[in-house]
């Protein structure tokens, strides 16, 4: 993957750090030719969801766990200890949870549970766009 600045990037390894995360299952690195990096986060569900009870977070689907303020926290605090460890042109700027989980049966996943890269981009490029948007001062 290349970004708008022509900096060369490895996805995967990025991928693979944030996948360290207990509360991280799996996560989509966007970048190519763009401006920055961002990622599409999948949450390990039943360590996310021990968190949430242990925090005392309010939810009662899948969906309204991904759009938790104090969920995107948490994620947040992971992406930014992933942040710390690589180059400046390799770090995370935005992400988004994904509200639904992926399965091999819907065509998101390989049999061997490996995200299907183009797939993703296709199914949520409305969640992509939106982190690339500029907000309206």
């Amino acid at each position: 993957m290349v970004t708008a600045g022509g900096k060369n990037i490895t996805p995967q390894y990025i991928e693979n750090k944030l996948k360290v995360s207990p509360y991280i299952n799996d996560a989509v690195i966007i970048g190519d030719r763009r401006k920055f990096i961002s990622a599409l986060v999948m949450i390990d569900e039943d360590n996310v969801v021990k968190f949430a009870q242990d925090n005392k977070v309010q939810f009662s689907t899948y969906k309204d766990l991904t759009q938790s303020p104090e969920i995107n926290k948490k994620i947040q605090s992971e992406v930014s200890e992933v942040n710390d460890t690589l180059a400046r042109v390799e770090q995370i700027k935005k992400f988004t949870i994904l509200p639904k989980k992926l399965y091999e049966e819907d065509g998101e996943i390989t049999p061997t549970m490996k995200v299907k890269r183009s797939y993703v981009n296709e199914a949520f490029g409305d969640l992509i766009e939106a982190m690339y948007k500029r907000p309206k001062l």
